[in-house]
């Protein structure tokens, strides 16, 4: 990965988690983030968010679903993914039962 993908990666993630700060649990959920983190990058201003993606040198984003569910989410119907993966985040999130 070029260093200017990732430095467009990591500002676009760190835009979008800031945007979603206002809306409470579903940051949470579509960011992977802990409210702190959420909450501190939320009172970033844009000078701060520029520096950090450019500076930081690896990427912010992660994927968090286990190979099993990506493969599975993979196989699915185009219009039964979002759903799939919104319930293995949600369940994996709060300790319950993971979907594989």
């Amino acid at each position: 990965m070029e260093k200017r993908d990732l430095l467009k990666i990591n500002r676009q993630f760190l835009l979008f988690t800031r945007q979603l700060a206002q809306d409470g649990t579903a940051a949470e959920l579509m960011t992977g983030l802990p409210r702190s983190a959420i909450d501190r990058i939320a009172a970033l201003d844009m000078d701060e968010i520029e520096e950090l993606a450019e500076t930081i040198g690896i990427s912010l984003y992660t994927l968090r679903l286990s190979d099993p569910a990506l493969n599975r989410l993979i196989q699915m119907p185009r219009d039964a993914k979002s759903t799939y993966a919104e319930a293995t985040l949600v369940g994996n999130g709060r300790g319950g039962a993971t979907f594989p």
